[in-house]
């Protein structure tokens, strides 16, 4: 390991010790209301920078998850800036996943014909590193005009085929599945560039696993919610090497969408479902995500295994937060709340 890597493992976990505790989420549990919330972030080291300048008072819902969002995106664009590896292009796997982020948030204020203040969220130096006109994002009213907004990025192809579509007539798990793409395809694609033997081993695993759960829930999700057919599910999955095609064409044959969790068990996923819903077959994904992360946090001596276990972490406070938030803005019990956070 090379003194960069060392040193950067060390700013990783340098920021990993001032995360949320198992203590901060019981303390966040007791608050009544989204800016009690903000008062106690405003107080801990990791969101006080963030938040310092905030009225608790003028925070609702929308603006602390956005703020919340650009400390994580804050964070982890410095350690990429920091970084001079020659593997440095892996590193940008994160700054990938902020632009999917955006993105797609601008195409959910399509559904729900909301504004959302692109600008406002992004974190800052974003623009250094991201060819994406955020500006010209922010005053987009439709995929078409999207398309032209990101006529300079290599976005404008990917959503090419989608330009006609009206924002009424959006399906949004199609464009989650199409970023979702390309993101395990710049994952693959830098991993096997970058590294070699047990290191690009470990980390392709990570990655198959995550992209095996994710199929699993999507499966679930479709016939269950959408009625999805099951030629068009296929096409949406990703690829994974963990599952053979034929047990994947079995799962997806399966009609009654309950009984697909069986199936699933059988699969091998087992080890991370005890109850047959989907509130715990994600639960569990996310514990999965967990053990993932805290393998590579805690006895890992390589550079990227620490940093892709330290976005994972961070995918995790933001999604623990998020439940928080929403569930004291719908005054959902607190024992309900605690059910669904992963820690």
């Amino acid at each position: 390991m090379s003194f960069v890597g060392n040193a950067l493992i060390a700013k990783i976990k340098n920021l990993h010790a001032t995360d949320l505790t198992a203590q901060d989420y019981q303390e966040l549990l007791r608050r009544d209301t989204i800016p009690d919330i903000g008062t106690y972030l405003k107080k801990h080291p990791a969101y006080q920078d963030i938040l310092a300048n905030v009225s608790e008072v003028t925070l609702n819902r929308s603006r602390l998850e956005g703020l919340i969002r650009r400390q994580k995106f804050d964070r982890t664009i410095k350690l990429v800036n920091f970084i001079s590896l020659k593997d440095k292009s892996f590193y940008m796997l994160s700054l990938i996943k902020m632009e999917h982020e955006v993105i797609l948030a601008v195409i959910r204020s399509y559904i729900s014909h909301e504004d959302y203040d692109v600008v406002d969220q992004i974190p800052y130096y974003f623009d250094k590193y991201s060819k994406i006109d955020f500006v010209a994002l922010t005053k987009t009213e439709n995929v078409e005009e999207m398309i032209a907004a990101l006529s300079n990025t290599r976005y404008a192809a990917m959503l090419k085929p989608y330009a006609a579509v009206k924002n009424d007539d959006i399906r949004y798990y199609e464009f989650e599945a199409l970023f979702e793409n390309d993101y395990y395809n710049f994952a693959f694609t830098q991993t096997t560039k970058n590294y070699r033997g047990k290191l690009r081993k470990e980390l392709l695993d990570a990655f198959r696993a995550r992209i095996e759960m994710e199929n699993m829930i999507k499966i679930y999700r479709l016939k269950k919610f959408y009625g999805v057919a099951d030629s068009d599910i296929k096409a949406i999955l990703i690829p994974s090497s963990r599952i053979s095609e034929r047990k994947l064409d079995e799962i997806i044959a399966i009609k009654n969408p309950d009984d697909i969790l069986k199936v699933i068990i059988d699969s091998g996923v087992g080890p991370y479902i005890t109850n047959k819903n989907q509130i715990n077959l994600e639960y569990y994904r996310d514990h999965m995500r967990l053990s993932i992360a805290n393998r590579f946090m805690y006895f890992s001596t390589q550079a990227p295994e620490v940093f892709l276990a330290y976005t994972f972490l961070n995918e995790l406070e933001v999604q623990n937060l998020t439940y928080i938030i929403e569930g004291i803005r719908y005054q959902i019990d607190e024992s309900e709340i605690r059910t669904m956070l992963v820690y």
